[in-house]
C-alpha cells in the first residue's frame, strides 16, 4: 500500500467517523457522547456541521477518530464474557444513568 492508498483510506474512515458522529449528535447528544467519547461541546459542534464542512474535515491525512479500549485486557473481556445481548443491556443502563432522575 503506498502513500496515496493510505490517505485515501484514510479519508474515507474520517468521512464515515463524522457522518456516523454527526447522525448521532443529531438524534441522541448524550448517547453521541456516552458512545463516541466526545465532550458536549464537540458533540455539539459536530452535530451543527454542513455537508461541506463534514467533507472538507474528513479531507485530512489525520486520523479524527481512535480506538476507545485502551487496555487489551478489556478487549479480550469483552470478547470472551459478554454476549451481545449483554452489551446492550450494559449500554442502556449507562445511558440510563446519565438521565436525571424525575421526581413522583
Amino acid at each position: 500500500m503506498n502513500a496515496d492508498e493510505v490517505f485515501s483510506e484514510i479519508r474515507e474512515v474520517n468521512l464515515a467517523y463524522l457522518m456516523l458522529a454527526q447522525r448521532l449528535a443529531r438524534r441522541n447528544p448524550v448517547e453521541a457522547q456516552v458512545r463516541l467519547g466526545m465532550s458536549a461541546e464537540l458533540t455539539a459542534i459536530i452535530g451543527g456541521l454542513s455537508a461541506a464542512q463534514i467533507v472538507r474535515l474528513a479531507d485530512s491525512d489525520v486520523l479524527l477518530c481512535g480506538v476507545g479500549l485502551q487496555e487489551p485486557s478489556m478487549l479480550s473481556a469483552l470478547n470472551d464474557t459478554l454476549s451481545r445481548h449483554d452489551m446492550q443491556t450494559m449500554h442502556a443502563a449507562m445511558l440510563l444513568a446519565q438521565l436525571p432522575a424525575r421526581t413522583l
